[in-house]
This record gives C-alpha cells, sequence and structure tokens, in this order.
C-alpha cells in the first residue's frame, strides 16, 4: 500500500471520529467512502480469469452477512436495538472510535483492490 494513501486513510479515520454518533454529519462521513467504494467496485475492470467456484464457506458468510443486513434494517425501520447501537459505548472513546473507522476504510479498501 502507499504510505499517502494509508496516511490519507487514517486522517479521515481522526476526522470521521470527530463526528457524534448517529448524526448527519457522521452519516455523510461514513456514506462518501462507502458510495465510493460501491462505485469503485462496479467501475474498475478487473482482469479475466478462471471464476473460483462458490463454495460452502462463501455462502456461510453470504448467510452472515444477509442476516446482519436484515437485522439493522428492521432495526433501523423499527426504532429497535441495532449494532451500531450497541457499539456506543465502546465508540465512545475517541482511540476505539478512530480504529472502527480504520477497519470501515480497510474494509472499502479491501473490496476495491485489485490482485
Amino acid at each position: 500500500m502507499r504510505p499517502w494513501l494509508l496516511l490519507a486513510g487514517a486522517a479521515y479515520a481522526a476526522l470521521g471520529a470527530t463526528f457524534t454518533s448517529h448524526s448527519i454529519p457522521a452519516l455523510i462521513a461514513v456514506l462518501v467512502p462507502g458510495v465510493a467504494t460501491l462505485v469503485a467496485v462496479a467501475v474498475l475492470r478487473r482482469p479475466r480469469g478462471p471464476t473460483a467456484p462458490v463454495t460452502p464457506g462463501h455462502r456461510a458468510w453470504l448467510v452472515w452477512a444477509v442476516c446482519f443486513t436484515v437485522w439493522e434494517l428492521a432495526a433501523l425501520f423499527l426504532g429497535e436495538l441495532s449494532f451500531s447501537l450497541l457499539m456506543d459505548p465502546v465508540l465512545e472513546i475517541y482511540p476505539l472510535r478512530v480504529a472502527g473507522w480504520a477497519l470501515w476504510l480497510s474494509a472499502g479498501w479491501l473490496l476495491v483492490r485489485r490482485r
């Protein structure tokens, strides 16, 4: 990874961690890299090669991802307890919040990077 990219990610994580949880600025700060990641994944061309077969391990992760997404969306629309609310006490501590942002950004980077 390029050092300037790592520095930019760390700076963005430090900036994003300054916003109050569940506020409009925090939502925008999460959406900017999230949408950029989705656009990059959709637009960037990957080298064509033999596709790997879908294994039971892939299916298991897909089931977990779908369940988590359904839980978060249901909690959002019903006003119930969500993972985001459960993490609030931990993420009140600034260094842990920066680490959470760094994990969020690195997950997006892993989706976009090319091998």
